[in-house]
């Protein structure tokens, strides 16, 4: 049985700030990104997420990275749309953090590459 009704599911996230991830939704509620953006060779890591599904496609994933880096995704899974709300560690900006606010589009694809044409 599934933990969420991500997992399982691969997608592709592209960013208006030039970052590009894919993200792989694994059980007991992990995420694996990947960057695909050739000046991060690859860069990757296992997060812990917490997940809440909303009517309509959407849903809010959150983890907090080693470094402390804070990440909040809102998925529109039926308009292929994702926003993110980062902060990370800055002692120049109120309460010690910085926020990072940045957008784009969101695919489901397969193994292949393909899309996913699936309903969640």
């Amino acid at each position: 049985m599934k933990n969420h009704p991500l997992e399982g599911k691969i997608a592709t996230v592209k960013f208006d700030s030039g970052l590009e991830f894919r993200l792989d939704f694994l059980a007991d509620h992990k995420m694996r990104w990947t960057s695909t953006r050739e000046a991060d060779a690859g860069a990757t890591d296992v997060e812990t997420i917490h997940i809440e599904s909303y009517p309509s496609g959407i849903f809010s994933i959150d983890w907090v990275e080693e470094t402390g880096l804070c990440v909040s995704y809102t998925l529109d899974t039926v308009n292929h749309f994702v926003k993110s709300f980062m902060t990370f560690t800055d002692d120049s900006y109120r309460g010690g953090r910085r926020p990072f606010i940045h957008e784009g589009p969101f695919h489901f694809i397969l193994e292949n590459g393909e899309p996913d044409l699936a309903v969640i």
